[in-house]
């Protein structure tokens, strides 16, 4: 049945849905409609809520419904967790190979490894990348395809893929810098540059016969950069017909946005870590759009073995593909002994995320967590001042023990400690950058040790950036006020030594203004991971001191004007010198002092034999699961 295209879309459901299998008669009775699942920011939750597993089971029960059905991931898939960092990507690409992916752009965090290990899991990934915007600038050339066609019969789908260019800041900046410091990579991150090229392949996807296109994104709707926002992109482009977005962690079963003809555009994005499947279903009424939270039970007329799938043993009431989860439970063990060695306990949770809305408190206001790590670092370095961005914290602690995997959960980056010399004034444009976007959550939100100030909700941020999301300077009056270091008023023009991740100092990380124009004068050997978790195990029994049991820190950030109505203040229960109940760390010692490569790698010998444990779970042993589940759908 051959359909005609449908210009005005429709989202009849548009809502959160736990579906129900709907049964079929025969092969040739399948439903001749489309169906694209997709997912988006997995971040390693390769068995959160739904999983891989789920996903895979639920890609099954719609080949049994459907004639066409594409799996698609709008990136941040690569980093985000233990098994992810430790393997650099590639026991999560072993994975999205075994589900069956067909299409998938990069997000930002897919360059957190570099370009060049990047290039590698591209190579490997079956369906492999696409993106109309990730070029080189000395030779003008894309990185990836731009689209993709999939053929769906009668039907011809077109996937447009793009990546946000706040991949700059977000990522590591030296990643896509040369050795003279300058930028070899292009995000098309000029003006209006992004939507130019947008279009162009999407006229060009047009062309070639697409008959729907669909833009495959990471560029997030709400608390990112307007100019390259989803939003901003549909609305500025003509001939997109739907947009599967990233990046921004927002549950979207549908947002419409009438393109630059008029025209009814449908924004989607499924949440973070799996929390639920995106499904789109194009048929002759057009486009409709829904998030699957729950996987149903097969249906007894799609034949499935029963070996095949069933209820997962740590999920209950979640149907999982058991395939794929023999690859996850291989995988995980082959790293269990490594990362279960303890190094100390809390007896209350340091705060990462708000339980109920999902929401990285880290990214937008102080938390007993960010306070403990930013204390760790000025008690290392033995500074007047530190800081560390929300945005480098990817997991909270729970109360009990604390082992080496929930360190390298906290903080799953390799950097080091940077001590510097930097003006008053300095400061205050850091402080000032970091709550540009205030309330909302930016990764650039700074936890500070040695600093208190006050955040005027009530002034508009008045930032001024450059084309690569860098501070260039304040246009207005400044957000942050009341500065005061050590109890004393910020002086502009004083130099203060001041402590941070090389990431934020060295490299220019998420846009700061430090690189380049400070004075560094020391760099640790160990990693910052390593001097978490030796502090940890220093405190007094080892565990972390009662001062920081209040979730919401030691008070030194403030909010007058909110919007949301009063004022906060500082906790009750707020302790004087924090940063005396952590203990000194000598950074420059440990077991990775002087190494590179993967934040937290096991010791030299073990760093030997977690890859291959990985490894011995792809091979021979994935094409057998491979092989076996093609047999079975």
């Amino acid at each position: 049945m051959k359909m005609k295209k449908a210009f005005t879309l429709v989202s009849g459901f548009a809502f959160l849905a736990v579906t129900t299998a709907v049964p079929v008669l025969a092969e040739d009775g399948k439903q001749d409609d489309i169906v694209i699942l997709y997912t988006n920011d997995v971040h390693c939750g390769i068995d959160d809520s739904i999983g891989y597993d789920g996903l895979a089971l639920y890609q099954r029960e719609m080949e049994a419904e459907h004639s066409h059905v594409i799996l698609a991931d709008a990136g941040d898939a690569l980093q985000g967790g233990n098994i992810a960092n430790l393997s650099q990507g590639s026991a999560i690409v072993d994975l999205m190979n075994l589900v069956g992916y067909d299409v998938a752009v990069p997000g930002n965090h897919e360059f957190d490894y570099g370009v060049d290990v990047l290039a590698q899991r591209a190579a490997e990934l079956d369906c492999g990348y696409i993106s109309c915007n990730f070029m080189r600038t000395d030779t003008d050339s894309l990185i990836y395809e731009p689209y993709k066609i999939i053929d769906c019969g009668a039907v011809q789908i077109g996937f447009v893929g793009a990546v946000t260019p706040q991949t700059f800041a977000s990522s590591n900046p030296k990643y896509f810098r040369n050795e003279a410091g300058d930028y070899i990579y292009s995000f098309c991150e000029q003006e209006n540059r992004l939507c130019d090229v947008i279009q162009q392949s999407v006229d060009s996807v047009r062309a070639e016969g697409a008959d729907y296109v669909i833009l495959l994104a990471h560029l997030g709707e709400h608390d990112v950069d307007e100019q390259w926002s989803a939003v901003t992109v549909a609305g500025a482009t003509t001939g997109i017909d739907a947009v599967i977005d990233g990046h921004s962690h927002e549950t979207t079963p549908a947002l419409h946005i009438p393109n630059r003809d008029g025209a009814d555009v449908v924004i989607t994005q499924t949440g973070t870590r799996l929390a639920n499947i995106g499904k789109m279903t194009i048929s002759q009424d057009g486009i409709q759009t829904e998030l699957i939270e729950s996987v149903p039970a097969p249906d007894s007329v799609y034949g499935f073995d029963p070996e095949t799938w069933a209820e997962a043993e740590d999920r209950p009431g979640r149907f999982i593909d058991t395939i794929v989860n023999e690859k996850i439970r291989a995988i995980k063990a082959s790293l269990e002994d490594y990362l279960s060695e303890e190094c100390g306990s809390t007896d209350f949770e340091l705060l990462h995320s708000d339980a109920q809305t999902g929401g990285r408190l880290v990214r937008s206001r102080e938390t007993n967590l960010s306070d403990l790590c930013v204390d760790i670092i000025r008690s290392t370095c033995q500074t007047e001042v530190s800081f560390v961005n929300g945005g480098s914290l990817r997991s909270g602690l729970r109360a009990g023990t604390i082992t080496r995997g929930d360190v390298l959960s906290l903080f799953p980056y390799d950097n080091k400690l940077v001590s510097a010399r930097m003006t008053g004034q300095q400061l205050l444009d850091g402080l000032e950058f970091a709550v540009r976007i205030f309330p909302g959550e930016s990764g650039g939100f700074l936890a500070v040790s040695g600093i208190e100030f006050t955040i005027d909700e009530g002034i508009e941020s008045s930032v001024t950036l450059d084309e690569y999301s860098r501070f260039t300077g304040v246009a207005g009056e400044y957000r942050v006020k009341n500065v005061k270091v050590n109890g004393e008023p910020l002086d502009p023009d004083r130099l203060y030594t001041v402590s941070a991740i090389d990431y934020l100092l060295e490299d220019g990380g998420d846009g700061f203004p430090f690189s380049g124009n400070c004075e560094i004068y020391a760099v640790s050997d160990a990693l910052y991971y390593d001097v978490i978790q030796r502090s940890i195990s220093a405190f007094p029994d080892g565990k972390v001191p009662e001062a920081y049991r209040n979730p919401a820190g030691f008070g030194r950030i403030t909010v007058i004007n909110s919007k949301s109505g009063g004022e906060t203040d500082k906790p009750a229960d707020t302790q004087t010198s924090p940063t005396q109940t952590v203990p000194q760390t000598n950074a420059n010692s440990g077991s990775n002092a002087g190494k590179t490569g993967t934040a937290g790698a096991p010791e030299t010998g073990d760093a030997e034999k977690i890859p291959l444990l990985i490894l011995l779970c792809s091979g021979a042993a994935y094409m057998a699961l491979l092989t076996r589940k093609r047999q079975m759908r």
